[in-house]
């Protein structure tokens, strides 16, 4: 949609400017609760409070189609979406976080205005300027406003006319206090009154097929050079990159080649460095060099004709800005192909190998639907982060280059829909993953996708346990967890706070993946010989959460052998001091906090703790004959009007009795378990249903059995009509 006009076109700019910045993906961790309006499915009560939605695609859909007559109105709108988000989850227990992420994105709104409208002054001053006359320009500047710092000095070409090329440009960088020399372009053989400054040299070059448009750049060029440098006089020191940008005020002639953007590396000027370059620790030198040194002589390998073998860091690892250099220039890939899936296939195997008796049938997949759709009714609030598989653009690459197994609870309930799970236990650990993998990809210390996760995984463990072990007992037919689980995740929590000394960055981050991850698919190059079983505290995770660790020793050294590691690889390396050090670190705190998970498994409170987790059973209250009676009232109360002869009638007439099987002679053979509205009717009336789960999975399945029939067939009589 374009806008009609009411705005103007500078507001317009403005506005664009500041949505364009709400929905960066550098805020992508506060703002996808905004992006979208309200699912008032999931919060009945929304429109009780809030009397005007909004949100951030409204309110670029508004902007678009001219709804906004100026910027205010733009920034009222904007402001409601995180006014209305503290008004409406303030005081609520299960979402008070939002109001946190509302408060951050109306910092952000405010920043991004700012930002904005200083960006539009200083348009305006730039266009008042550049009216002025060229011979009062300084004098006007002053007066005016002090300039914005310039990076980019604007270049005239001047062709010497006894050649059939342009002469050399000499430009001088800026000195110590910011000037730069007035003469821009003098010829090559021109000497200045201070050799001692550095020069940078630029030679163009012009076919003789354009001598005569190359004529045309002769005039105004002293002129230009003249107002060019006393517009440069006060700029202050340029740090690390100087641009310059060929001025393209006449059109160039043809044959002449020009970038327009030319980066210079201040490495080539033996002017002093900036400060930070300074600051760096002379370890950190002796290491960049070191890693130079290996990769030149890697890449004197490839040239003399080895196979090139790169290896390319993940998006979101590259915002970890310590040591991803060394990592990426240290992994000198093997010809082994990518461990990732085949460890996801070395857990599910550990965890379902001793279950090979619990083969699915009719009766445990009633159970499975029913822990689904009671976890989606406990956890509403949580679970719709789970609802469906992971599709955001913004990390949809990332997250499928970490995690091997995606799942979700549609994907969940489709398996079972197939019968595509053969043992109970594959089922389990399909669902165990939801919430695995998202602690797996979610690794920055509280971050909220944790929390749900872990309520929603204590959740999914309560309800098995009432629904399928209970039922299954003594016999066990899925892989039990430790009974401190979460004194685990804890754990590995309190490792996720700890940050490197020098940069502030995460220390555990080249521990969260396996080292291949770092590594393009494999190892680097000796690793395997040095280290007998790779581990990172991703793998720990998924293994805690499926099931694998039978005591909480096991568990502490796998831990400890993410630490022993990289010790064991990096120990004795030129490129590995830095490496070492952050295990050192990371090992201090695993240390103080596994120790404590120790004593805790061996003291009396970590015995009565492995007894109650043993006997541990929710209860689920039983529903009342009334309520049952009051939604099979609704349920037959629901219509149904046909597109074609617009005949409205009962919903649920076709479903009230069984079929006839003297009509339909196969329907036993596809339908396995029949099921009509008379016979719920009669299992309310004898009080057959001990939990909502079940009543609702009876309703479920007259519609599933329907699905399940590949042509309905509609068969009507003076008593009755059934299909």
């Amino acid at each position: 949609m374009v806008s009609d006009g009411k705005m103007s076109p500078e507001d317009l700019k403005v506005c664009r400017a500041i949505l364009a910045g709400l929905v960066s993906k550098e805020r992508s961790k506060i703002n996808f609760l905004f992006l979208e309006p309200v699912e008032f499915s999931y919060f009945p009560d929304y429109l009780t409070i809030i009397k005007r939605p909004m949100d951030l695609r409204t309110l670029g859909e508004n902007l678009e189609s001219g709804l906004y007559s100026d910027r205010g109105e733009f920034y009222s709108d904007a402001q409601l979406i995180f006014d209305n988000a503290v008004l409406f989850n303030k005081g609520r227990s299960d979402s008070s976080w939002v109001v946190g992420l509302a408060k951050k994105m109306a910092k952000a709104f405010k920043r991004e205005r700012e930002k904005a409208e200083t960006r539009e002054l200083g348009a305006a001053i730039s266009e008042d300027i550049s009216v002025i006359n060229k011979s009062k320009y300084s004098a006007a500047l002053a007066e005016t406003a002090k300039p914005e710092k310039k990076k980019k000095i604007k270049l005239k070409l001047k062709r010497n006319s006894s050649a059939g090329e342009l002469t050399n440009i000499d430009v001088l960088a800026p000195s110590s206090s910011g000037s730069v020399e007035k003469d821009l372009a003098k010829p090559t053989g021109d000497t200045r009154e201070e050799k001692s400054k550095p020069q940078l040299k630029f030679k163009l070059k012009v076919s003789k097929k354009s001598k005569e448009g190359a004529e045309k750049l002769e005039g105004g060029t002293n002129e230009s050079n003249a107002v060019a440098a006393e517009a440069r006089k006060e700029d202050p020191p340029m740090k690390k990159k100087l641009k310059l940008k060929i001025s393209r005020g006449k059109e160039l002639p043809k044959g002449v080649s020009v970038e327009d953007n030319a980066v210079i590396n201040p490495s080539s000027n033996p002017t002093k460095l900036p400060k930070e370059d300074e600051d760096r620790s002379s370890k950190e030198k002796v290491v960049e060099k070191q890693f130079k040194e290996k990769v030149d002589k890697e890449e004197n390998k490839t040239s003399k004709g080895e196979p090139e073998k790169s290896s390319k860091l993940s998006s979101a690892e590259k915002s970890s800005k310590s040591g991803s250099e060394n990592a990426s220039k240290t992994c000198v890939v093997k010809t082994s192909p990518s461990i990732s899936t085949s460890t996801v296939t070395d857990i599910t195997t550990m965890a379902t190998a001793n279950f090979a008796g619990s083969t699915m049938n009719a009766f445990r997949r009633a159970q499975c639907y029913k822990v689904i759709s009671s976890l989606k009714r406990r956890q509403h609030a949580n679970c719709k982060w789970f609802l469906k598989p992971v599709s955001d653009p913004k990390i949809v690459k990332d997250y499928k280059e970490k995690i091997s197994h995606p799942m979700d609870l549609s994907t969940l309930s489709s398996k079972l829909d197939r019968h595509q799970y053969e043992t109970l236990a594959h089922f389990v650990l399909d669902l165990r993953r939801i919430f695995s993998n998202c602690l797996q990809y979610n690794t920055d210390y509280g971050d909220d996708f944790r929390s749900a996760a872990v309520e929603c995984f204590g959740c999914a463990e309560d309800l098995l346990n009432f629904f399928v072990a209970k039922h299954e007992s003594p016999t066990v037919v899925y892989p039990n967890l430790l009974y401190c689980w979460e004194k685990c995740i804890n754990a590995i929590d309190s490792l996720l706070k700890v940050k490197n000394a020098d940069d502030g960055h995460q220390t555990a981050w080249y521990f969260l993946q396996p080292v291949t991850f770092f590594c393009s698919g494999s190892y680097p190059e000796g690793y395997l010989e040095r280290v007998n079983k790779p581990i990172d505290l991703g793998t720990i995770t998924q293994k805690l959460m499926l099931g694998c660790y039978n005591s909480v020793g096991a568990f502490v050294a796998d831990c400890r052998t993410v630490v022993k590691n990289c010790k064991a690889y990096y120990a004795d390396r030129d490129d590995g001091e830095l490496f070492v050090k952050r295990a050192e670190r990371l090992e201090e705190s695993m240390e103080i906090h596994l120790g404590e998970l120790v004593m805790f498994d061996r003291s009396p409170d970590g015995n009565e703790a492995k007894q109650k987790a043993k006997s541990k059973c929710m209860a689920i209250d039983k529903p009342s004959k009334s309520f049952l009676e009051d939604i099979m009232r609704d349920l037959r109360a629901t219509t149904y009007t046909d597109r074609v002869a617009k005949i409205t009638e009962s919903g649920t007439q076709y479903f009230e009795m069984p079929v006839d099987t003297t009509l339909v002679p196969d329907y036993l053979q596809i339908v396995k378990n029949p099921m009509n509205l008379q016979a719920i009717d009669r299992k309310i009336e004898n009080g057959s249903y001990k939990t909502p789960e079940d009543f609702e999975y009876d309703v479920n399945l007259i519609f599933k059995n329907c699905e399940s029939i590949p042509k309905i067939i509609f068969i009507q009589n003076e008593n009755t009509r059934t299909w």
